[in-house]
């Protein structure tokens, strides 16, 4: 219970020192920013988290092949199968999002050349590239640059979020 008049956060009416909760919104008094959101708009909140997991499930894919291709080029196999093995446990989870994905030409060919261009890149460096040679900095400036660009890309473009709406509308509602 607080002791003293207080002004709810999310809209803004001001409560008796004797509420915990707002009298007009219900919003709890000591509500943090994430709480404060979710009262104010339920459904752009569940949108923005459900946006936060499609983008978490689906970057990883990203970087499947640049890792199963080290692994592989190192000799460490085992490794490997437990890189695939979790890449099957979380392509089951999440398979409704893989279908969608498959299905949008724009998004299956852009995942798929993301992909194919992290691993290309790990294999020029791990097949003709010395480890002492002085352009091994580029290559690595390049993986710096080019993981912002593909998430921008594939999640925050046009299309990337046209992708989203659509999976979000169809599955997520």
């Amino acid at each position: 219970m607080v002791g003293y008049r207080w002004r709810c956060q999310a809209c803004q009416a001001g409560n008796e020192p004797n509420l915990d909760k707002c009298a007009f919104c219900g919003c709890p008094a000591n509500a943090g920013s994430e709480d404060i959101e979710k009262h104010i708009n339920p459904d752009a909140f569940k949108k923005k988290k459900a946006k936060e997991e499609y983008s978490k499930s689906l970057f990883i894919y990203f970087f499947i092949p640049f890792f199963a291709a080290n692994h592989a080029l190192n000799g460490r196999y085992e490794s490997l199968v437990i890189i695939l093995a979790i890449v099957a446990f979380i392509s089951v989870k999440n398979i409704n999002l893989l279908i969608h994905i498959w299905n949008d030409r724009w998004a299956r060919m852009t995942l798929i050349t993301i992909a194919s261009v992290f691993m290309i890149s790990i294999l020029y460096r791990r097949v003709f590239m010395l480890d002492d040679s002085p352009h091994v900095w580029l290559l690595a400036l390049s993986y710096l640059v080019l993981s912002p660009l593909s998430y921008y890309y594939f999640f925050k473009s046009e299309n990337g979020e046209r992708v989203f709406g659509d999976y979000y509308s169809k599955y997520k509602k």
